[in-house]
């Protein structure tokens, strides 16, 4: 009689919801296993994604005018434009200061000149400005001829970013 009062009511249940909870902790790994596969496979998907980010982001940077405060990033700018005219073969007439605007953190400079040159140098120059690792743009070009020899005005554009104590210096003035 014990046996008889005790296997349906007792132990029957125990088993009962041992064997569910069995099935549930199987049910729960099975749905882990399929997150932890998707999430693996998306993994490489972002691996992927931030990979391409990075190089990216180190090709910005290269872009970026060199120089760590405002008036480096202008004495910079002037000198790249200066090298790139030169092996070019452009004869500089005038070198204008550059001139700037910075925004935040982010400064724009624009480096003008007057120059002399023939047709070939001129191309050379726009192809070494559209080529430089640095992103430069010319924002302006006026040539006259006169002779086979051309002469213009150029405006070259560049931008960079600069530091935040340069920043606080440059409020505090």
């Amino acid at each position: 009689m014990f046996v008889g009062y005790m296997l349906p009511f007792q132990m029957a249940p125990i088993a009962i919801t041992f064997y569910q909870n069995y099935r549930n902790s199987i049910d729960d790994l099975q749905q882990n296993i399929e997150l932890y596969e998707k999430l693996g496979e998306h993994a490489e998907l972002w691996e992927k994604e931030n990979k391409l980010a990075k190089q990216e982001l180190i090709k910005i940077k290269a872009g970026v005018l060199p120089g760590e405060n405002y008036e480096l990033i202008r004495i910079k700018t002037q000198a790249l434009v200066t090298k790139l005219a030169n092996n070019a073969g452009i004869t500089f007439k005038s070198l204008v200061a550059p001139e700037s605007i910075q925004i935040n953190e982010w400064i724009l400079v624009t480096q003008s000149m007057q120059f002399e040159a023939n047709s070939l140098t001129l191309i050379n120059f726009l192809k070494d400005i559209d080529e430089n690792k640095v992103n430069l743009a010319v924002v302006s070009l006026n040539i006259r001829s006169y002779k086979n020899k051309l002469t213009g005005t150029i405006k070259i554009t560049g931008f960079s970013r600069v530091i935040e104590e340069d920043i606080e210096e440059d409020k505090e003035s």
